[in-house]
């Protein structure tokens, strides 16, 4: 019976892992699907009906232990199919009893059509949940197919309640290492403060437009005087002032642009199929905007900033992603050196 346990244990646990592992390295978006979790629990089902547990003459399977965890993290018409194929195998492959599966779905259906009004948010409240269902299935067991005693009655309990307890101390370390794997690689490319994208986003994202658009606007909006301001004020001040910059100049990109955060005090604005007439008006009006805007030190404080623009364009097939960024970015230190608070472009020819 040890080993018995022992490998079923092992097995919840392996299986968990392998399947995690196996489409992290695939599909990253399909974990947090139904079908994944269906596909995993229905799986580890069937590779439970495999190494039943002996004990006192009896027999009998663990396999309900992932479907009942697939409560928590599918919907039920994949809780449905995955009860029908465990079914399939559990009676037709295995040559289990048919009534002790019977008694199964009817419980099984319960705790899904009472689903809304189970919170399973922790570790310990699935478990209960798991003491209160194997209780009731073997008292089925007991009522309608076997005659059991209570010590029959009590590992069955106790075994079926102890991989539960390991097979979710598991799932949930698998998902909150995800989702730190998550955060970790999106906040590569994400800008902390603002939650833009950052320059890496940028150069990713210029990449791909520069190939795949007829033409692509670079807008390269610096804050001026930026350092005095943090000198004068604070860091954190620094900081609010730049969210409220780029709240300000997101409500300006147009429908396909994408605004990034490059430095400190720098934004990109990309846009696609953009004529150069509309982008030369498009860095006026941000401009303009950001020179009337009452930017907020602080709840009493306000103070007024302005902005330098370098334009880069490319309305050409054979201009480069290289040559559209460093003509953007000469037109803004040509800004910076004519007085600031001014738009800078080298003139498009058709």
């Amino acid at each position: 019976m040890l080993i018995d346990f022992v490998l079923n244990i092992s097995l919840t646990i392996s299986g968990i892992y392998l399947f995690h592992r196996l489409q992290y390295a695939e599909d990253r978006r399909l974990i947090d699907s139904g079908m994944f979790q269906a596909l995993l629990m229905t799986t580890l089902a069937v590779l439970l009906l495999m190494v039943p547990i002996h004990v006192s003459g009896i027999t009998f399977s663990l396999y309900f232990i992932p479907l009942l965890i697939l409560v928590k993290y599918s919907v039920p018409y994949y809780m449905l199919g995955s009860m029908v194929v465990v079914y399939l195998f559990h009676y037709l492959i295995f040559d289990y009893s048919w009534q002790i599966y019977i008694i199964f779905a009817v419980l099984y259906i319960f705790v899904m059509a009472i689903l809304p009004f189970l919170k399973f948010e922790k570790l310990k409240t699935l478990t209960a949940a798991c003491i209160i269902f194997s209780i009731l299935y073997v008292f089925g067991i007991n009522l309608f197919v076997n005659d059991l005693n209570l010590w029959q009655m009590f590992v069955f309990v106790a075994t079926s309640t102890t991989v539960m307890f390991f097979a979710m101390m598991m799932y949930e370390d698998i998902n909150m290492i995800l989702k730190l794997l998550k955060r970790y690689e999106e906040d590569e490319y994400r800008d902390f403060l603002t939650q833009l994208g950052n320059i890496k986003s940028f150069d990713e994202e210029v990449n791909i437009l520069i190939n795949e658009s007829d033409t692509l606007s670079l807008l390269l909006i610096d804050i001026d005087n930026f350092k005095v301001v943090n000198d004068e004020h604070s860091y954190e001040s620094g900081d609010a002032l730049i969210k409220q910059m780029a709240n300000l100049l997101d409500n300006h990109v147009p429908n396909g642009g994408s605004l990034f955060r490059n430095s400190g005090e720098e934004f990109a604005m990309v846009i696609p199929n953009l004529s150069f007439d509309k982008t030369v008006r498009l860095g006026e009006a941000i401009r303009n905007s950001v020179e009337r805007a009452n930017f907020h030190i602080n709840d009493q404080e306000t103070i007024r900033l302005t902005v330098s623009i370098g334009v880069g364009y490319k309305g050409e097939a054979d201009v480069t992603k290289g040559r559209v960024i460093t003509n953007a970015d000469d037109m803004l230190h040509a800004a910076k050196k004519q007085g600031q608070n001014r738009v800078m472009f080298i003139p498009f020819l058709k």
